[in-house]
């Protein structure tokens, strides 16, 4: 049991522990109570001061102190831990957009403006590459031929000079190959009959054997450089290389020409195929495929 001190807190009542310097009931510090006539120190639970003789006050003599009227309790309103909780959001809402407002980055861009920003280069952009799509299908549908003659497939001119390139490279590398009968068969119908007519297949065979050591197809392009007419299509020839000795040249180009004939692509070559040709190509035939070399 703890021992009885003597001593009550000033401010509340409270008995203290003996030796104690604050109130374990209201943390009130304690002080020594003294005489309100001589400041001398009042014994504890003496009515008289021993110094000068007079009267101690209750409170001051150790008496508990006589405790206040308090009013009557106030019914608490339930909406008061809401209204609470209500205030507790709103604060933290504000100190959420003062440290986004205020946050430590170097940059002067704000966390909302940066978020805001990058909507709109991410807007920007799906614009842009929907503006890009656009822009390239109306350049493909521009670039559809509707020629004017007939004879030429519907199709893009890349498409056509995709079709011409994979024909001419097949043509060369089966002269490469030396499989001459397959190039035979790359060749348009008119022109397989005016070799036969003036040289025969074999004359003809010999002539592209000659070009089998030296030709290097592999990169070959072709490029429409006109059409023609009644499915002809004049393309200039590049890319392909050239090695035989003591050539003047290291490239296998020019122009040269191509028919579409039965749904697809035949080689059609030389200026002596037509007389209309003939008479264009023969004094230019040095810009004919190969002829520079």
């Amino acid at each position: 049991m703890t021992p009885n001190s003597g001593r009550r807190c000033g401010s509340c009542g409270e008995e203290l522990a003996p030796g104690a310097s604050f109130c374990r009931a209201c943390g009130s510090r304690y002080q020594e109570p003294a005489c309100e006539a001589c400041q001398a120190p009042i014994v504890a639970g003496t009515a008289f001061c021993r110094s000068c003789g007079a009267p101690v006050a209750a409170a001051a003599a150790g008496a508990p102190p006589t405790p206040a009227a308090s009013a009557p309790a106030q019914p608490r309103s339930k909406r008061t831990p809401l209204l609470i909780a209500a205030a507790i959001l709103l604060l933290g809402a504000g100190a959420g957009a003062a440290i986004v407002l205020t946050g430590g980055s170097d940059s002067p861009t704000t966390r909302a403006e940066a978020s805001a920003e990058a909507a709109a280069v991410s807007r920007q952009g799906g614009i842009e590459a929907r503006e890009e799509d656009e822009a390239a299908e109306a350049e493909a549908q521009s670039e559809e031929v509707e020629p004017e003659e007939e004879g030429f497939p519907p199709v893009s001119r890349p498409e056509m000079e995709g079709e011409i390139e994979s024909l001419l490279l097949a043509y060369h590398d089966n002269v490469v190959e030396r499989d001459f009968r397959s190039a035979w068969m790359l060749l348009s119908a008119r022109k397989r009959q005016q070799d036969l007519a003036e040289y025969g297949y074999g004359e003809w065979k010999q002539a592209q054997a000659s070009l089998s050591d030296y030709l290097a197809p592999s990169g070959l392009a072709a490029q429409i450089d006109s059409l023609e007419g009644d499915g002809v299509a004049r393309v200039m020839v590049s890319g392909m290389g050239w090695s035989a000795p003591d050539s003047p040249c290291s490239e296998w180009s020019g122009l040269t020409w191509v028919r579409y004939e039965g749904g697809e692509w035949s080689y059609d070559p030389g200026y002596s195929t037509t007389s209309d040709r003939r008479r264009v190509w023969k004094p230019r035939s040095g810009e004919l495929l190969g002829a520079g070399c």
